[in-house]
Order: structure tokens, then sequence, then C-alpha cells
């Protein structure tokens, strides 16, 4: 039987060595799973939460909504991405999250959560460092929305969210599958719906990507990313060497 915990234990397993024991253990920590369809709100911005939350099947977006109806995805919540952590020290959600797919979505028990913190082991130490790798990616989203152009935006975005996907094992060398639209990705970097169809057109027509349903697939790598003056370097994937020391495994000096 499949596990919950799996794709965060992917990704916690490629900052850190994680003995498999260990996946049964962060299972133990997941609740209640609870599956919402395309367009719900899993939580509401303001709201006040008991409990965090975790991604295990689907894609969902963080964003924040204006009074007029505006929307900027702040990014894309994968599987293995956890959110609203901040219910652990009592404070409102700040941010909507909302189903982008069919989502499956489990719960985060915070008082067996702290406890990964306590524990002797690699777990608390490795979700520590996922997250200093997602304050990067916010920065970068920044940077990406402040400087660059419509054609790096989106060039940009396809690369990482290619190499995210890729650390939990659900991405192939050189293609993805995205099932989300257009729209979606016009939210996240700031764009018109128009202006990103004519981005995607002129990928494609370049050579640079093709696409067939929702899967993408890059055609000339090294071209998009010098498009995009992509750097891999905020999303810390050389394993070797972003590998937590051993005192961070629960071993004493």
């Amino acid at each position: 039987m499949s596990l919950k915990s799996e794709p965060l234990f992917r990704r916690l397993s490629h900052y850190s060595s994680l003995d498999a024991e260990l996946n049964q253990h962060l299972e133990g920590v997941f609740t209640s799973p609870r599956r919402f369809e395309p367009g719900e709100t899993v939580v509401e911005r303001g709201d006040e939460a008991a409990e965090a939350f975790v991604v295990t099947e689907g894609w969902a977006s963080r964003s924040i909504d204006l009074h007029d109806g505006r929307k900027q995805v702040v990014n894309f919540m994968l599987p293995g991405d956890m959110f609203d952590l901040q219910v652990f020290v009592g404070q409102k959600a700040d941010h909507t999250v909302t189903a982008l797919t069919e989502l499956e979505v489990a719960a985060i028990s915070p008082q067996q959560f702290m406890g990964l913190f306590r524990a002797d082991n690699a777990l608390g130490s490795s979700i520590w460092w996922s997250t200093v790798q997602e304050e990067s990616i916010l920065r970068e989203q920044i940077v990406r929305n402040g400087r660059r152009s419509a054609r790096e935006r989106v060039a940009h975005l396809l690369l990482e969210l290619h190499a995210r996907l890729a650390i939990i094992g659900d991405a192939e060398p050189d293609s993805f599958q995205m099932p989300i639209g257009q729209m979606h990705v016009a939210d996240a970097l700031g764009l018109s719906y128009v202006h990103v169809s004519r981005v995607f057109s002129f990928l494609e027509k370049s050579n640079l990507i093709s696409r067939a349903r929702s899967e993408v697939v890059f055609r000339n790598r090294e071209a998009l990313e010098e498009l995009a003056d992509f750097s891999t370097l905020y999303l810390h994937l050389d394993a070797e060497n972003v590998r937590l020391p051993s005192f961070a495994n629960g071993v004493s000096a």
C-alpha cells in the first residue's frame, strides 16, 4: 500500500540520508486525508486553522486575491509540499490555497509534527532545510516577475516546475506533466492570458518546447535555459553539496 508520506519523504531524502523506516515514522504524523475538486478552496485567507497540511496527490496554488478579482499566485504546490505551518504558532492564514486539479491533502498533527524536531532522527532537520528551499523559490519569484520579460518568465517557470517534480521522481529527464491551464500560469507570472498564450506559441514555434495535452517536452533545453537565464542554484539540486552534516541527523558531537 502506498504511503501518503511518500512524496514528502522523497523530497526530504534529497536533503538528508533518511532510513526507510523513517518513512513509517513520518506517516504517523499525518491524520485524515481530504480530497478536493479543481477550484475548491482548501484554506481561505484569514482562516483560523487547527492543522497544517501536506499535498499527497495533485496540484494546488497558494495565492492572494485582491478585492477587484485580480489574483496573484505566489507559488504552485506540488506533491510533498507542506503549507499552513503558521497554525503551530496560532497565526491565521495570510493566503488562500486552492485545488488546481483533483487534490488530496493530509492533515498534519501539530503535536506529532513538533515531536519530529525533538526526536533523535534526521526528519526534523530535513524539514527545516526544505523550508529554506521554499524561501529561495519565493525570492526567485520576486525576481522573475519583477525583472524578467514575459518570455523569460514562462521559460523560467517551466524549468523550475520540472526541477521540483524531478526531486520527487515525478518528471522525466526532459519532460513533465503540467496539469494546469494558461490562466493559472498568467496569475503566477503577472501576465494576461493572451500574453501567456503568445509566449507558449513562440516557444513552440522556436522548437524550444512542445506540448501534447498536459505534457511539456523540452526540445532544446540548453536554449530554453539560456533564454530564461536559468540557474538551479536557488533550488539546491546538487544533492551531495546540500546533504545535512551528521549533527543534524541526531548524532551528538
